[in-house]
């Protein structure tokens, strides 16, 4: 049933209601990018200023690449999140339904129209409270209507309670994660991902730098210079190519072992 916010009599009164804070994702968006840029940049300054560089100053390098693409993509998740939701967004619980509602307007459901119900909650540290990680829940009704939000939720684990109480028909059905439902494309992707970086490293192979000589003239010494196959910049992006590519196939790989334990 959708209807006018407001209206839902037949719903029972509210037992409880439970604000979307979507300024948060934008705040958390904003301290990830004052992060990324700055490191980011430092990253990049230091591997074309350093040459071949020392072991440590390779780490270095390293660790504040690794950190401004942390740190982008939580940026991007945090943002993604935000354009996602709706101004004003709310969960009211009441004796007889869930109401979900903006300042767009609001619908309403029975409890017995809830057909799927998944709510975790695997929050270990204050960042993931914080990025609103550490909670969340997914419920699907029979009309083909999915709500989703997490731990940015005002009171998102009295929500997940309330929800699991009132569906007890669909709280205990098992879920399979998407890495159980994937089976063998995770190892295509890994496989996918690996010939990538053959591909990029071949690409490499084939560009050499070249040695050029230049005559200065008449009975002048041949003058030699270095032309490179590939620019500075050409090798940042297939290295940053490579990075990202093993890191997938990686967590590709261990997906697909993990989601053994569904099949």
């Amino acid at each position: 049933m959708t209807q006018g916010a407001g209206t839902f009599g037949d719903l029972g009164p509210v037992v409880s209601r439970h604000a979307v804070d979507h300024r948060k994702r934008w705040m958390n968006a904003g301290w990830a990018l004052l992060i990324a840029v700055p490191s980011g940049w430092l990253g990049v300054w230091g591997w074309s200023a350093a040459g071949e560089g020392t072991a440590g100053s390779n780490k270095a390098i390293g660790l504040l690449l690794g950190l401004a693409l942390g740190a982008f993509a939580v940026a991007a998740a945090q943002v993604t999140g935000a354009l996602r939701g709706e101004r004003g967004e709310y969960f009211e619980v009441r004796r007889g339904g869930l109401v979900h509602g903006s300042q767009r307007g609001a619908a309403g459901w029975s409890w017995n129209s809830v057909t799927s119900l998944h709510v975790e909650g695997d929050a270990v540290n204050r960042l993931a409270t914080r990025l609103g990680n550490g909670f969340r829940i997914v419920i699907a009704f029979d009309d083909g209507t999915r709500l989703r939000t997490d731990g940015l939720t005002e009171r998102a684990a009295d929500l997940g309670r309330a929800l699991l109480t009132q569906c007890p028909h669909v709280a205990l059905e098992p879920r399979v994660p998407w890495y159980g439902r994937a089976g063998g494309w995770l190892l295509a992707g890994a496989a996918a991902c690996t010939a990538a970086i053959a591909a990029m490293l071949a690409y490499i192979a084939d560009h050499p730098d070249k040695e050029k000589r230049v005559s200065a003239g008449p009975g002048m010494t041949m003058v030699q210079s270095t032309e490179a196959g590939i620019s500075e910049a050409g090798y940042f992006f297939l290295a940053m190519g490579m990075l990202v590519c093993a890191v997938t196939a990686i967590v590709l790989v261990i997906a697909y072992v993990r989601g053994r334990a569904y099949r």
